[in-house]
């Protein structure tokens, strides 16, 4: 099919100066600023795993989330939508954090499908919460993976609430949605293309090619998204726009900032346990190993004594 024509085509996109939507911040900006390139994004998501949900129309609520520890001020701007049938939609960017990011969005789903419902609201009234979260890596590794290498990375996860008698759905009040950012985009330089092992679904790899469009090798990839459909050439062209400004672009910078040293700190820590966890080890090994030759030395000095004996 040729691309789509549309009215701003001559419009040049600066890639290396476009804001990296991987940031949580550059995200909010997008979300708010472009909600129809928000309902692109999220029906391509829906349609990846074949979810039978079209949004016609959404509305960005104020994120719900205090901060009430170090890890929470890494979450106060994510994305709080609300679709027209009263569905609400989180959507979190996570740059950092994959130790604790399940439990984190679980909790983050409970808190927010505990204030939905109004006072003499019946329970079954309620509609469902979701929870998105695009992650730098894997939540955590595939349990029951086959056998394939390919099939033992899976760029979006999707979990509810089962029946564990008949393996159905439980609830349709439940979902979480784990894309791995960094699996696709290494998945894409590895087969230089957006045809990729658990991605059906065209318009899902596309708006992903531009999400992680600072670690996809080959630029013609996000190029042609970008001139194949109308919706992401919009988004891209707005958030050149949202780059240029000098203050959000600082803004930006900070958080940016905030995020590096933050994952620098986790790293230095972690380093360093895995130091201390290896002196240890060597220290309890040469207390064996002193442990022996004392045990050695003992029996030596036995038979000594009892050679000694008239």
């Amino acid at each position: 099919m040729p691309p789509k024509e549309t009215s701003n085509q001559k419009i040049k996109i600066d890639y290396a100066q476009l804001m990296d939507l991987r940031i949580d911040y550059a995200f909010k900006i997008f979300a708010e600023d472009n909600p129809s390139s928000l309902i692109s994004l999220l029906n391509a998501i829906f349609a990846n795993k074949k979810i039978p949900r079209v949004i016609k129309s959404v509305s960005i609520k104020n994120p719900y989330l205090d901060k009430k520890s170090s890890e929470d001020k890494l979450s106060i701007l994510d994305v709080r939508a609300e679709l027209e049938d009263g569905t609400t939609i989180l959507i979190e960017m996570h740059m950092y954090g994959l130790g604790e990011l399940k439990a984190k969005t679980i909790r983050s789903w409970a808190r927010a499908y505990g204030e939905e419902l109004e006072v003499g609201q019946s329970y079954t009234a309620q509609p469902p919460t979701i929870a998105i979260a695009f992650t730098n890596g894997a939540v955590e590794p595939l349990k029951n993976a086959k056998k394939s290498t390919t099939d033992k990375v899976k760029i979006h996860r999707l979990c509810m609430i089962m029946d564990c008698e008949d393996f159905t759905v439980f609830t349709d009040a439940m979902e979480l949605h784990y894309i791995d950012m960094k699996a696709f985009a290494e998945a894409v330089n590895a087969a230089d293309s957006i045809s990729i092992n658990d991605t059906k679904e065209a318009m899902f790899t596309k708006w992903l090619s531009v999400i992680t469009e600072k670690e996809i090798n080959n630029k013609a990839i996000i190029e042609n998204a970008v001139k194949d459909e109308e919706e992401i050439f919009m988004a891209v062209t707005a958030l050149q726009r949202q780059s240029e400004d000098k203050i959000i672009r600082q803004a930006y910078q900070r958080r940016k900032d905030e995020i590096y040293f933050y994952n620098k700190e986790r790293a230095d820590d972690q380093r360093k346990m895995e130091q201390l966890q290896t002196e240890n080890a060597q220290q309890k090994r040469r207390a064996d190993e002193l442990q022996s030759e004392n045990e050695q030395l003992r029996q030596q000095l036995a038979i000594f004594q009892a050679n000694q004996k008239p």
